[in-house]
């Protein structure tokens, strides 16, 4: 039986950012959702949800307020005031749009038309037509803030909520139609509206600072009924595809259920079931295929349901490396910065252990120790030097190459302790270091180091001499891959390289004197791949809907394992060009 050594790691201590804001596309059953340091995650509910991709907040892009999909494009706005399209292949910034009013503060979508309202009052209209977006027109101003706003079904009407009101805007004219008045809890207190939904009988449906649900009829501008739900803040309403269950929660964490019933010749609204699932505030929820999805201050995407009464948390899990082959050195990442420690090591040089491996310099006795922080600084337009966020980072098996990107590009660090001090020294003149990537991973077996750009392609840098260069680029992209990697990972033998995309591509490379060559792509299924992992020529494939597979490089064939569930034809090896 293998021995293995456990290592108490209690000097990690990654700050879980909020989530404030959700957008949720049905069709596709994708949930965006915006963290409170600008980074955008992209989960995939359609099995076990997973998070597919990820942006990370930048110069341009320090701030998001508002998400929402218009066909199957992410658009995001914020409060430097512009409506922003993310590119979900290159996870960049697509372009951006000005709006008027200053400061955006939220958005919604119907049809082609997307809505931004603004700090100072305005309702921006952008119309979306193929792969272009054009300001269409603003409506009437209103005096205030607007803090949420909502598209009617049809898209003729906007709704938003401000202070102590809430308005009724016609798309067409551009002018107001109604105005609701809320009432006060208190005489000098402004009643906040902060969530809001709009049924497909124009029925509306608003929480506030009192702890209110109220619903309102959208064509005569009257209010129908309102509960006390919360005895705090409702900050998030969401509604169900049928529209016959209502869920609202906020500061006081409590998530109360109410149902649509009919008495008599009217339709009631009924309180349900009321939960406590989250530990801090709710700031966003969405209901999908019967799960309903919440969020907020701790940072945890949480999925409950019933019956049965079942509670699933997906915290948001920091990434953690170790420098492999014995060598006692992890890599810490956090939003935007990485640390090097190394850790003391218990294992004796006798017959069964060896001694670990280190740099020189390093001590694997020694207390756990920070041995460099490294970050990106750039100066932003007011020349204020700001750190960006972190895409990926790894380090070597050896502990002597580390790898960092940022949207701005990406970096690579060689790894000297001189004296049991760390000097860090920057690689300078990389090539290709311009272009933002997503994935990367070292072959320390053959010095390599595999980095997949944001354009689809792999570029392979030879480090053998200290002095890295492009030794090899394979072309992926519309040649093996659909959609931007999700997935690298690199045998310990160094042979067999595997990447895999979000639409379940998956392929493998091997490796010769003459560089990597395309081997073999595996059967492509519906369910997208959430890990890869080689143990000597079999790779492991783990999927979304919690089954693992496993292939034989060797054979090109599947394993025992797997040969009880009918697998399709696997395509024949082919080269690709160099």
């Amino acid at each position: 039986m293998p021995c293995f050594t456990r290592q108490n790691m209690g000097f990690y201590k990654p700050d879980p950012k909020a989530i404030c804001v959700m957008a949720l596309n049905c069709s596709d059953g994708k949930l965006a959702l915006a963290r409170s340091d600008a980074s955008i995650e992209i989960w995939n509910l359609n099995h076990t949800p997973f998070m597919e991709k990820s942006f990370t907040s930048n110069l341009d892009n320090y701030s998001v307020e508002g998400l929402t999909w218009c066909s199957r494009r992410l658009f995001s706005t914020g409060h430097h005031g512009w409506l922003v399209e993310l590119d979900l292949f290159t996870l960049t910034m697509k372009d951006k749009w000005s709006i008027t009013g200053e400061a955006g503060t939220c958005l919604d979508s119907r049809n082609s038309q997307i809505v931004v309202g603004t700090e100072q009052g305005y309702l921006n209209i952008f119309q979306v037509t193929g792969t272009d977006t054009q300001f269409e027109k603003f409506l009437d101003k209103q005096e205030g803030r607007i803090v949420c706003v909502k598209f009617n079904p049809t898209g003729e009407f906007v709704v938003a909520g401000s202070l102590n009101a809430i308005r009724i805007w016609s798309v067409k004219t551009g002018h107001a139609l109604h105005k609701m008045v809320l009432s006060r809890a208190e005489a000098n207190k402004n009643t906040i509206v902060w969530c809001l939904e709009v049924l497909s009988d124009f029925t509306i449906v608003s929480g506030d600072s009192r702890g209110v649900v109220t619903f309102w009829d959208g064509k005569l501008g009257a209010q129908l009924e309102s509960y006390h739900s919360q005895n705090s803040d409702i900050r998030a309403i969401c509604i169900n595809e049928n529209e016959d269950s209502l869920y609202c929660s906020g500061i006081n964490q409590l998530i109360c259920n109410y149902e649509k019933v009919k008495v008599g010749s009217s339709i009631k609204w009924v309180k349900s079931v009321v939960r406590k699932i989250d530990e801090h505030d709710v700031r966003a929820m969405a209901v999908y295929h019967k799960k309903l999805y919440s969020a907020g201050t701790s940072g945890d995407l949480v999925c409950s349901y019933h019956p049965p009464k079942t509670v699933v948390k997906y915290a948001h899990i920091p990434y953690v490396q170790t420098a492999s082959d014995g060598c006692p050195l992890i890599l810490l990442r956090y939003s935007k910065h990485i640390e090097i420690w190394s850790f003391s090591c218990s294992r004796k040089n006798d017959s069964e252990h060896q001694t670990p491996r280190c740099p020189e310099g390093v001590d694997p006795q020694d207390k756990p120790r920070k041995l460099v922080k490294i970050q990106k600084v750039t100066k932003n337009s007011e020349n204020i030097n700001e750190v960006e966020g972190i895409i990926c980072s790894c380090i070597s098996d050896d502990g002597k190459w580390i790898f960092l990107a940022t949207n701005s590009g990406f970096r690579l660090y060689a790894l000297r302790v001189v004296d049991s001090h760390p000097k860090l020294q920057k690689i300078n003149d990389l090539d290709d270091s311009n272009i933002a990537c997503v994935k990367a991973a070292f072959n320390s077996k053959n010095n390599h180091l595999i980095v997949a750009l944001s354009n689809g392609n792999l570029v392979v840098y030879d480090l053998e001499d200290g002095d890295p260069f492009i030794s090899q680029r394979l072309e992926c992209f519309k040649v093996h891959l659909t959609d931007t990697v999700s997935l690298l990972e690199v045998s310990s033998c160094g042979k067999y390289l595997a990447v895999a995309d979000a639409e379940s591509n998956i392929v493998t490379f091997t490796y010769t004197s003459d560089g990597y060559s395309r081997h073999l792509k595996l059967p492509k299924t519906t369910i997208p791949p959430t890990a890869l992992h080689f143990q000597k020529h079999i790779l492991k494939v783990s999927y979304a809907n919690n089954v693992v597979y496993e292939f034989n490089i060797k054979s090109n064939e599947w394993t025992e394992l797997c040969t009880a569930r009918k697998k399709p034809s696997i395509q024949p090896p082919k080269k690709i060009r160099k």
